[in-house]
C-alpha cells in the first residue's frame, strides 16, 4: 500500500509549484496577484479576446472577470477595443508592457517546471504529462 493517495500526492505537488512560482514572482517583482497572471496570460492566448471568452477559459463569473480586466487595464497591461460585430462586447489586446510581462511570466514558469523536473529523464516528464492528462480528462468527465 502506498504511503500516501494520489490526491495527497497531487496536493503536495500543486501546493510546492504554486508556492515556488509565487516566490519567484516575488523575487522578478511582479506584482500581480495569481488571477492577474491566469487573466493575463488568457487575454494572450485567446484571438479577438472578449471577457466572455475569458470568464469561460479561466472558469470565473464575469463579474470577478470585470474586476481583474478593470485592473489590469489600470495597470496599462491591456487595452480594448470596441468588438466590430458586437456593440456590447469588447475585445482585449496586451500592450507592449503586457507582451513584456507575459515574456517575464514564461520565463519564470519555466524556471520552475525545470527545478520541478531535476532528477527526471524525458520518458519519466511524458510518462507524467500522460498520466495527468488523463486523470484530468477522468474528472471533467
Amino acid at each position: 500500500m502506498p504511503e500516501s493517495t494520489i490526491g495527497e500526492t497531487l496536493h503536495t505537488l500543486l501546493h510546492a509549484y504554486k508556492r515556488a512560482l509565487r516566490q519567484a514572482y516575488h523575487q522578478a517583482e511582479i506584482p500581480l496577484a495569481i488571477s492577474h497572471i491566469r487573466t493575463l496570460k488568457g487575454i494572450n492566448a485567446i484571438a479577438n479576446c472578449t471577457p466572455l471568452a475569458l470568464s469561460s477559459r479561466t472558469k470565473r463569473d464575469k463579474g470577478q472577470v470585470t474586476r481583474l480586466i478593470k485592473d489590469l487595464l489600470a495597470d496599462q497591461l491591456i487595452e480594448k477595443h470596441p468588438h466590430p460585430g458586437d456593440k456590447r462586447s469588447n475585445i482585449l489586446h496586451l500592450t507592449p508592457a503586457g507582451h513584456q510581462m507575459i515574456t517575464r511570466i514564461k520565463e519564470i514558469e519555466e524556471i520552475a517546471a525545470s527545478r520541478m523536473a531535476i532528477g527526471l529523464t524525458p520518458d519519466e516528464i511524458a510518462d507524467f504529462n500522460r498520466l495527468a492528462n488523463i486523470m484530468s480528462a477522468n474528472l471533467a468527465e
